[in-house]
């Protein structure tokens, strides 16, 4: 999805209604914003919570292929 946005004089850009309610961004959240390869990227921050759940999601999928333990070497 790409949309326009300007900058106005205080240096503040508009994040469009649609991105905003795709990436349910709220009033007053915080973004990370990041310079990659001259591009400009505007990052949502993963919650605690959300982390948490990937975590888990993680350590199903790892149990449901390995039986034995891996060791850490081996993961990474």
């Amino acid at each position: 999805m790409i949309s326009d946005s300007v900058i106005d004089t205080k240096g503040r850009i508009l994040i469009p209604k649609d991105i905003r309610e795709r990436m349910n961004l709220l009033p007053g959240m915080k973004l990370l914003i990041k310079i990659e390869n001259e591009n400009l990227l505007i990052l949502k921050p993963t919650t605690d919570e959300d982390f948490r759940k990937e975590v888990n999601i993680f350590r199903k999928k790892l149990k449901e292929l390995q039986v034995e333990p891996i060791s850490f070497e081996k993961l990474f």
